[in-house]
């Protein structure tokens, strides 16, 4: 009996020194005991649980529940151990958050209330965090009405497990996870891989697109295998879902380049064998400029056609021809796959007008047509479509003209005569004049050596001074011929304007050249002079001879 009783008391000093405070243990909840819980926990008697030292939100229990306990006290005197689940939970916690701290993990925790205006109190599952609010981060309200509640991630920035004093940071866990995605992501984006984006801006020099968080640059070369000055108006909207295809990543420089134009074949490839020379192909006019009109043939390849290439007759501007979405027929005249360009004609692809012109439009014959220009040196006549003539200044009247536009206005219709056809050239010599009376014809008929006339003078030159003697004639009076008396100018004798007769002493046909005397005239009335003053005085030849001086006058006059 007394070996059994040393033998007890052996095992009792045994099982009590197996415990020792604060040592976590496991037990088994045997029942309530008013505002204890008696818990099994291997020793020789049940460890007591004060209610109050239940964890955080254990508030109610059930006999056989199996929790993790604190010894907080052992009376070795009553052989009764004094337990706590709050403080095991409390030193379990306190290990992870020490570990998520060490280890730069994330750790969730709910907002429960405001610091004053230094930030907030976060409970990280039963234990209180400080978590200011300038990590608050972004994305959320600041006001605590609309965060109380709200469970977020956060990253541990402070840790003291003796002062028990945890900072938290959501700002640097956003950062962290911003980093890590974005490390994915550049991962992810290796050269030749196609991925889907959305369109954030579009600026002059190409368009930006999120991909996966981050934005990336198709720059305007690599928008459409044509070459643009900006991107196409209209073409991208912020918000649009786009196909690109990476050129580049760099997580270095956190640069993505991309491109849209890559995911299609280059349409310039083989260009040449599509659209040889000659060929007739159909496309629709895109764009109009002042020197010409560029069709799309197919995407990204347009080829111009040339201010001369839009009409059989150049136009004053390629919109009088064509215009933006107009669908036309053209001829290739050439393909640079180098440089990329292509030359069409417009005209080319209609009948050519100046086929047979000299046989529909022989010499001598009589046209009709409209004005369609007026330069210095004639005017341009519209014959039918594609072909116009040209009045020469020279052929407007028989009278001197300064400028067409004295004559003829644009829009007018005129008739006029052929006076030659180029078909080589291209070219219709018309005459307005021809159509009127040869003025010269009518002043020989008139007019003759010997007769004296009478007109103003229109020019004066340093050889001599021009007398209009018909409106379309006119005489010269040399200054030889002007005086009897020796004069270096015709200025110091004449002036514009002013009347004067004169005899007609030479006619020059072939040339159209008229000469004129005054100096003849005088002669002539000196010679009438002297013959009144030999004759006898009879009276009667005197009124004769200045008869005949007044008849002069007045035939020139007239």
């Amino acid at each position: 009996m007394a070996e059994w009783i040393q033998m007890e008391e052996a095992l009792d000093e045994s099982d009590v020194r197996l415990f020792s405070r604060g040592d976590t243990v496991r037990g088994r909840i045997v029942q309530e005991a008013g505002q204890d819980v008696l818990v099994d926990i291997g020793y020789k008697s049940e460890a007591v649980l004060p209610k109050r030292e239940l964890a955080p939100g254990h508030e109610t229990v059930q006999p056989g529940e199996e929790i993790d306990v604190l010894i907080t006290y052992i009376d070795e005197e009553n052989g009764t151990v004094y337990i706590s689940e709050r403080q095991a939970f409390l030193a379990k916690r306190y290990l992870e958050l020490e570990r998520a701290y060490k280890a730069g993990t994330p750790v969730t925790g709910v907002i429960l209330d405001e610091v004053g205006e230094a930030g907030y109190q976060v409970s990280l599952g039963g234990i209180r965090a400080f978590l200011p609010a300038s990590h608050l981060g972004k994305g959320v309200s600041t006001k605590i009405e609309r965060l109380r509640g709200k469970e977020f991630e956060f990253r541990i920035i402070e840790f003291s497990r003796r002062n028990r004093n945890i900072v938290v940071s959501r700002r640097e866990f956003l950062k962290e996870l911003e980093e890590k995605e974005r490390d994915a992501l550049f991962a992810s984006l290796t050269p030749g891989t196609v991925v889907e984006g959305t369109v954030k801006s579009v600026v002059d020099f190409g368009v930006f697109v999120d991909v996966g968080g981050h934005d990336g640059l198709v720059h305007r070369t690599e928008i459409c295998w044509k070459d643009i000055p900006v991107p196409p108006p209209g073409k991208f909207e912020p918000g649009q879902k786009v196909k690109v295809l990476v050129l580049e990543a760099d997580r270095e420089e956190g640069r993505i380049s991309l491109s849209m134009k890559r995911l299609r074949p280059d349409p310039w490839q083989g260009i040449a064998e599509r659209y040889p020379p000659k060929s007739k192909v159909k496309g629709k006019v895109v764009s109009v400029t002042d020197f010409g009109a560029f069709v799309e043939l197919e995407e990204d390849v347009e080829g111009l056609v040339h201010l001369s290439e839009l009409a059989w007759t150049t136009p004053k501007h390629p919109r009088d021809v064509v215009s933006e979405g107009d669908e036309v027929e053209v001829v290739v005249l050439s393909v640079d796959a180098e440089r990329k360009r292509i030359s069409l004609s417009l005209r080319r692809a209609l009948p050519d007008p100046w086929e047979d012109v000299a046989h529909r439009y022989p010499r001598g014959a009589l046209v009709e047509g409209k004005v369609t220009n007026l330069t210095d040196f004639g005017a341009f006549v519209e014959l039918e479509q594609g072909v116009e003539g040209l009045i020469h200044i020279s052929e407007l009247s028989w009278q001197r003209v300064g400028h067409p536009k004295e004559v003829l206005q644009p829009g007018q219709t005129v008739r006029a005569i052929v006076l030659k056809v180029d078909e080589e050239e291209r070219r219709i010599s018309l005459s307005l004049r021809a159509l009127q009376q040869d003025p010269w014809e009518q002043f020989l008929e008139q007019y003759s050596v010997g007769s004296v006339v009478s007109g103003p003078i229109t020019q004066i030159k340093d050889f001599g001074a021009f007398v209009r003697i018909t409106p379309a004639v006119e005489g010269l009076i040399h200054v030889s011929e002007i005086s009897a008396e020796r004069i270096a100018s015709p200025a110091e004798a004449l002036r514009l304007g002013q009347e004067v007769t004169a005899k007609i002493i030479g006619i020059n046909e072939s040339k159209r050249q008229v000469r004129l005397s005054i100096k003849k005239m005088s002669e002539e009335v000196e010679e009438a002079e002297k013959e009144r003053f030999l004759a006898p005085q009879t009276g009667r030849e005197t009124f004769t001879l200045r008869e005949r001086l007044k008849g002069l006058a007045e035939e020139a006059e007239e």
